[in-house]
């Protein structure tokens, strides 16, 4: 799996890995440095990925269960669009599958403090908090820092300096 240095947040070379594997790398380094508000996320909880869409990222996330991240373990489960238990996810990775119901997702979601990501095109300008994209032959991300910010969430400065774009700055 890439590594990103948690300082800089550059990758690191990445001979032979897939887009799919360097967007799950990037998902990971998040996971390590959001922050939750203590009553989402208390101390010693577990941090839990949930995942909606049909084959996502390749299965590349499915590497990252049981991987601490920071002093937590990191779940991964699988869940339909439709689950009225997203609210409880820390992160929510929406695959391009669900690209004609990713707005009723993160509409139910109701500002609940749960980090949502996507490599659905527009999907930070739309409303979802990281947008990780392809672009000249490299992964970015775009942050949506409104969303964010109504969900009680908080990203290091870092993070968002080196953001391809942010909304709501």
């Amino acid at each position: 799996m890439v590594l990103l240095l948690p300082g800089a947040w550059q990758l690191l070379p990445a001979d032979g890995l897939s887009e799919g594997q360097i967007k799950a790398a990037y998902i990971y380094n998040f996971a390590k440095f959001v922050e939750w508000p203590v009553e989402a996320l208390p101390a010693g909880a577990e941090i839990l990925l949930c995942v909606v869409g049909n084959n996502v990222l390749d299965g590349a996330l499915d590497a990252l269960d049981g991987r601490n991240a920071s002093e937590r373990k990191l779940r991964v489960a699988q869940r339909s669009y439709s689950d009225l238990t997203l609210a409880g996810c820390h992160l929510l990775f929406i695959g391009s599958s669900e690209q004609q119901r990713f707005l009723v997702i993160l509409k139910n979601l109701n500002d609940a403090p749960v980090l949502t990501l996507s490599d659905i095109a527009d999907f930070a300008e739309k409303g979802g908090d990281v947008g990780l994209l392809f672009r000249d032959n490299k992964v970015v991300f775009e942050i949506n820092l409104e969303t964010i910010r109504n969900a009680r969430l908080h990203l290091p400065s870092q993070l968002l300096n080196i953001a391809s774009y942010v909304y709501g700055r």
